[in-house]
């Protein structure tokens, strides 16, 4: 890892500020019928590869040097456990899932400091697939019966508007996608920049 100092990092929480307040709290308020999310619901931590950026690891290894010296070792253990069974893995890259080395005892240890991955998982969002049309992604916990479960259609693998009704209250997907939220024309004016973004784990390696 590159040098990230003390002053990145403070930049970096304005930003985090910023879009709560502008965006996450509102889209999340908005969306409170439809979510489930909640302490001790860690599905979207059990599974995964975590995408992040270089100063968010750095930012939530700020939070673990201030955590108890047994619950460091735990999340040491938990990321060397990972990295061997990564490189034993025949999997591809993008094949290899893991469960979060952060998540202990099915609670996240860096809560505070965790990733835009984790502060936006819930929200239905859409990206651009590149041809100019919008792809709409609703949360994998749908299919558990989590997030906007309360309206989807396990049969027409869909959100249907007759389900929408009988909750009452409007849902849609928002611009929330790594690639969005960490624009350059964003960060630049705020004097950090996010970088390179790849598996959590691999910025262990």
């Amino acid at each position: 890892m590159t040098d990230i100092n003390n002053e990145q990092l403070e930049r970096y929480q304005i930003y985090l500020k910023l879009i709560h307040e502008r965006m996450l709290n509102k889209y999340f308020e908005e969306q409170s019928p439809y979510l489930c999310c909640k302490k001790g619901c860690a599905h979207c931590c059990q599974k995964g590869q975590y995408p992040m950026s270089e100063i968010e690891v750095k930012f939530i290894l700020s939070k673990m040097a201030s955590l108890e010296k047994s619950l460091q070792e735990n999340i040491l253990y938990n990321i060397q456990s990972v990295i061997k069974e990564k490189q034993t893995s025949k999997l591809q890259r993008e094949d290899f899932f893991y469960q979060c080395p952060f998540l202990i005892n099915n609670s996240c240890s860096v809560y505070e400091n965790r990733a835009l991955i984790c502060r936006t998982h819930g929200l239905m969002f859409f990206i651009d697939d590149n041809t100019g049309n919008e792809k709409y992604k609703i949360p994998f916990c749908v299919h558990l019966g989590l997030n906007y479960g309360n309206v989807y259609d396990k049969k027409q693998n869909t959100i249907t508007e007759e389900l929408v009704k009988k909750v009452g209250a409007k849902y849609q997907a928002y611009n929330v996608s790594l690639k969005t939220l960490a624009n350059k024309k964003i960060t630049s004016e705020l004097g950090f920049e996010f970088g390179k973004f790849k598996p959590l784990i691999e910025w262990f390696m």
